[in-house]
Order: structure tokens, then sequence, then C-alpha cells
């Protein structure tokens, strides 16, 4: 009976003694996730912008969102601080076609997760042909510079456009697949419909200077079919001629909208 009891006693032991030790391994590896750094990082890494050109020469004020990740992904209860400056790889010119607003410091506030890089676009300096890219670089922060620190942004001069109506393609029978070009912003449109689904699966086109680029629409954004495209304006007519690429359906089909 007393060897029994010993040997219970000693398989006891042994096994509290794994218990602790597997509690201590165990907090040993437990990760914190909020404890990673914050990191400052323009929200997006490119954009491009239209600039209408009159002659006016407007100068355009633009924002440049900037914001903090990492952490608890929170906002923080402190200021955080963070410059910027031109990168060598810039094709815009400070001084030429854009300035900073305000200097290159700047502060997301307590609170806040964002703050903008404000500069002026000198619209007459623009070439609609060579649109300059503007790249610029987070240089330091009060909390920690993300590794990807530059945004590209391609400043866009664009003419006078006035595309927005009705509208009906060529190859179809009149008025039976109506089309609505829709304004969305400067020398931006959205096209209600192309001429080969049976669906109405609205688009998107750039206008500069009577030069059509297409740009997106439902197809990319909801069933991530690529598309891409352009052509031109005829400024006499107004009649819009473009090919249209939707990968895995079609290939450069022409597509000729006349207005109504």
């Amino acid at each position: 009976m007393k060897n029994i009891l010993n040997k219970f006693k000693v398989a006891f032991l042994l096994l509290v003694s794994s218990l602790i030790m597997q509690s201590c391994l165990l907090d040993d590896d437990v990760t914190d996730f909020g404890t990673g750094p914050v990191l400052v990082q323009f929200s997006n890494l490119t954009a491009s912008q239209n600039f209408l050109q009159t002659e006016a020469n407007t100068v355009y004020e633009y924002d440049i969102p900037v914001s903090i990740f990492g952490g608890r992904n929170v906002a923080l209860d402190r200021d955080v601080d963070f410059t910027v400056s031109t990168s060598s790889e810039s094709t815009a010119t400070e001084g030429v076609e854009f300035n900073f607003l305000g200097g290159k410091s700047f502060t997301i506030p307590a609170g806040s997760l964002q703050a903008n890089v404000k500069i002026e676009v000198l619209s007459e300096n623009l070439d609609s042909a060579n649109p300059p890219t503007l790249v610029l670089q987070i240089d330091s922060s009060s909390e920690a510079v993300s590794d990807i620190n530059t945004t590209k942004i391609v400043l866009q001069a664009i003419c006078p456009s006035n595309l927005a109506g009705a509208y009906e393609y060529t190859n179809l029978p009149p008025g039976a697949y109506p089309v609505t070009v829709t304004e969305t912003g400067a020398g931006t449109y959205s096209v209600s419909r192309d001429n080969y689904f049976g669906g109405s699966y609205a688009f998107n086109i750039s206008d500069v200077c009577g030069v059509i680029t297409i740009t997106g629409g439902t197809l990319t954004d909801s069933f991530g079919i690529a598309t891409e495209g352009g052509g031109t304006v005829d400024a006499d007519t107004g009649i819009i001629t473009f090919t249209y690429t939707a990968d895995g359906y079609f290939s450069n089909r022409t597509m000729t909208l006349v207005p109504q």
C-alpha cells in the first residue's frame, strides 16, 4: 500500500510540474498585437487628378491625405507630427507646377487618424500632353515612418469638357438602348452601358482635351474584369468614338456614341 501511495505522489508531483512549465511557456509566447509601432504613411500610393485650364489660369488647392497605421489601429491620445518633401523622382517642380501651402510640417491631431498635406497647383504651367508626376516623401515623424513613404500623383491638365447628355450607339437599333453620359468630376464621366452586353454595365471615361481614356467601371469594380480603351471626341459633331476591351469577353471593340 505504501509503495502505491508513493508512486501516486510521484505521478501527481510530475503532473503539477508539467502544468507549471506549460503555463510558463504559454505566458512567454503571448503576443500583444497592440505594442507594434505606429506608422505614418500616405493614404494613397498613387493618384491622378484633373485640373481645368482656362484663360483665368486658376490656382487649385489640393489635399493629399496622410494616415497612421499599426499599434492598435485606433486614434492616439497625442498629436503625431510629420514632415514631407519633394522626392528626386518627381517630374513636377516646386514653384513651377505646384507649391506647398503652409510649409512642409503637418500634424495629425490627437483623436484623429488622418491629416492632409496641402498644396496648390498652378494650372497654367501644366502640359496636358505630358502631365508631370508629383512624387512626395515623408521624411520624419514623431512616431515611425512607413517603409512605403512616398506617393505619386499625376497632375493632369484638361480643357473645358461638356460630354454629359443622351447618346445612342451606332450599331444598335435606334431608341432600343439609350445611353446616358453623366459628369462625375472635372473631365470625368460615367457611361451607362456598352454596346456588347445585354445588361447595363456602366464604365468610366476621362476626357483630356478631346482624348478619351477608359478608367474602369462596373465590370472591374463588381466582377474583377480588367478593362481598358480609349478614343477621341469630334469637336464639331460631339460624336465619341473609342475602342473598348473587357478581358475575356472582347478586345478593342469599336464603340461609337452619337449625341441625341
